[in-house]
């Protein structure tokens, strides 16, 4: 029998079929996006003989990454996730076609994501961390005519939307009330309130504590690999924040007995 013996056993190999020749876009490969793309392998989407899967983030594996997107290894760390997470999901299925896009979907990448990409698709899939990309995906959808599947996660609570042409309202009709996070001009330049005080503090400890001893480490075991990875990944105002917390640990400001750790 195939992989897929259990799934036509209840759905018939006639869905089974449809599921292979399915064209899905996934944008975005965080952690609902690895969840999403390791089901497709495991299902059969995208694996038949017009299937295909695409797959879109403009964003690089962090290390604070590895605990849940599970299709990320620490030797990925640098790499681009959309790129990292398709070749993980066709290892799991050798039968999948999917396609890593390295680019944002944005107004200014529709020469990529035109509207023959998106007449093409049977449907999309939401992996997204901000408002203002859903808006501009839901915008195409309702454009094309297509179905859309919004998710996300904000701690341990979890949504998901499923919008369905001439069916369901679209996304955008509909909107969430205000986030209550605090936003970053508010906690660097007037903290007011108790949550913004404990934030702030907590930002500082890792500014301070945290970063500039993980950067000095990282720079010792490769400085090579960290001077290009670091150029890659990073604005010319990180790129100098960075290399001056190097200097400071492991040049003025370099501990080398107990006294003068604790001291520091």
């Amino acid at each position: 029998p195939s992989r897929y013996y259990s799934q036509e056993i209840v759905f018939g190999e006639d869905f089974q079929e449809k599921l292979g020749k399915s064209k899905y876009f996934v944008v975005g490969s965080g952690g609902i996006g690895c969840e999403m793309l390791k089901n497709f392998a495991m299902m059969g989407i995208g694996c038949g003989d017009d299937g295909h899967v695409y797959v879109a983030d403009m964003d690089t594996i962090k290390k604070s990454n590895l605990n849940r997107q599970f299709l990320f290894r620490s030797w990925d760390i640098g790499k681009m996730k959309s790129t990292v997470a398709a070749e993980a999901v066709q290892a799991m299925n050798p039968n999948m076609h999917v396609r890593a896009y390295v680019d944002e979907v944005l107004s200014e990448t529709e020469h990529i994501f035109d509207d023959h990409f998106f007449e093409q698709l049977d449907a999309v899939v939401n992996a997204l961390d901000n408002v203002i990309t859903r808006q501009y995906i839901d915008r195409r959808c309702v454009y094309h005519q297509k179905p859309l599947v919004d998710s996300g996660t904000l701690g341990t609570k979890a949504s998901v939307q499923v919008i369905v042409p001439f069916l369901t309202e679209s996304y955008s009709s509909t909107t969430d009330p205000p986030d209550p996070s605090v936003p970053m001009c508010t906690l660097r330049n007037f903290p007011n309130l108790i949550e913004h005080t404990i934030e702030w503090a907590r930002d500082s400890f890792v500014s301070l504590f945290t970063m500039p001893p993980q950067q000095a480490k990282e720079f010792l075991r490769s400085p090579k690999e960290f001077a290009e990875r670091t150029a890659k990944n990073h604005s010319e105002y990180d790129k100098t924040e960075i290399i001056e917390n190097v200097k400071r640990i492991l040049g003025e400001k370099r501990t080398k007995i107990f006294t003068e750790c604790s001291e520091w």
